[in-house]
């Protein structure tokens, strides 16, 4: 059951069903991490340009992880190279984050400090609140709700969301038979008893992850293999939440180790 108090059975229903409804992921494998991170940030970057060419706007959500490491540093650079219209068009969410001080090492809204360098405005950057800023996580949560229906992204207005992807195939912090995952009617939700550290976070759900024009899985390491061929498979958002992360269009960005499993040849 979730706090938007739509039935377990219906939750699950809803989001399988407008996952198996999503067309079917493309998949490329590439020798390294390294490698994959750029393909996707080149992508990235295409997107996102197009989306300023025709909106005057472009919304991009990033990950953590180490795929989210990964990203951050691929991406600052092409970012750098667009023209100053293009950067100063584009606003930076997050996928996920954690509930603790600003500054903090497990923040996920660090990996936007290069971004930022690169001609990204600090004030289009849409950060969590701190403990510090806000009565708790559920204040901190609904100002992120807000803020995500307020600029039109709620329900399909991100242009890319690049999504991490955990060894149990948890993706944002929706993690596998955790009841935050269930969140149907929201767009973003308050994850607490995370299963990984910190304990309290914030995430985006389903119904933002499946509304959005492009979702980038990026994945590296033989670890991830079997996350990578449960999360291609067939969507199940209680053993696999990372098989029902599918957008409008979804590609995933593996490399070689973490393809393995999934009899998918590098191109």
């Amino acid at each position: 059951m979730t706090d938007t108090g739509a039935p377990r059975t219906q939750a699950i229903a809803e989001i399988q069903e407008a996952a198996s409804a999503a067309a079917a992921p493309e998949v490329i494998v590439l020798p390294t991490l390294s490698d994959a991170a750029r393909r996707a940030c080149q992508d990235t970057v295409r997107i996102l340009a197009a989306a300023v060419t025709g909106r005057g706007v472009a919304h991009l959500a990033l990950t953590g992880g180490s795929g989210g490491m990964a990203l951050s540093e691929a991406l600052a650079p092409l970012i750098a190279a667009q023209p100053e219209a293009v950067r100063r068009a584009i606003h930076l969410w997050f996928g996920d984050e954690r509930f603790v001080p600003a500054g903090d090492p497990e923040r996920n809204d660090l990996l936007a400090t290069p971004l930022i360098a690169a001609g990204i405005r600090e004030s289009q950057t849409h950060r969590l609140a701190a403990p510090n800023e806000v009565g708790d996580l559920d204040e901190a949560t609904a100002r992120m709700a807000h803020e995500l229906m307020s600029a039109g992204v709620a329900h399909g207005g991100f242009d890319v969301v690049h999504v991490g992807l955990g060894p149990d195939a948890h993706v944002c912090s929706l993690f596998p038979g955790h009841p935050a995952a269930l969140a149907v009617g929201v767009p973003a939700v308050a994850v607490r008893n995370s299963p990984k550290p910190p304990p309290e976070r914030y995430s985006l759900t389903f119904e933002a992850l499946q509304h959005a024009g492009r979702v980038m899985v990026v994945a590296g390491g033989a670890g991830k293999a079997e996350a990578v061929r449960l999360g291609l498979g067939t969507p199940d958002v209680l053993k696999a939440p990372a098989s029902c992360c599918r957008g409008e269009q979804t590609t995933w960005y593996l490399d070689e180790p973490a393809a393995a499993s999934c009899g998918v040849e590098g191109r």
